[in-house]
């Protein structure tokens, strides 16, 4: 008897673990042939201007309200990540890693990332 029930938990704590350790996505997919590029890459370089980029970073601060938006930073700086005109949403995730797929935009003298995708690892 004692083994079936250490074998029962044995078999939910490894369901638990799969399903946790998963990646999160939201909104489409992570595209694979986009660069990756670093924030600094985004400010520094005009060409990247309305092109598909990934980004990877941790988020350092996110909208409360709806999590329309949020802060990514890297080891070179941070931007503001908007995600309400692709029409998708992320909930809490401050701190977590991400991975971002969208395209560089201005928003006044401030370049952003329309994002299309977002995958939390």
């Amino acid at each position: 008897m004692h083994l079936k029930v250490f074998f029962l938990i044995i078999l939910i704590l490894s369901i638990f673990f799969n399903t946790s350790c998963a990646n999160e996505k939201y909104g489409g997919e992570i595209d694979p042939k986009s660069p990756l590029v670093t924030v600094k890459d985004i400010y520094l370089n005009k060409d990247l201007l309305n092109k598909k980029v990934n980004l990877e970073g941790i988020i350092i601060t996110q909208c409360q309200a709806s999590g329309c938006w949020f802060f990514l930073k890297d080891s070179t700086g941070q931007i503001f990540i908007n995600l309400a005109p692709k029409g998708f949403t992320l909930p809490p995730k401050t701190g977590k890693k991400a991975k971002v797929t969208g395209f560089v935009s201005n928003m006044g003298d401030n370049r952003v990332i329309i994002a299309e995708a977002v995958e939390i690892y």
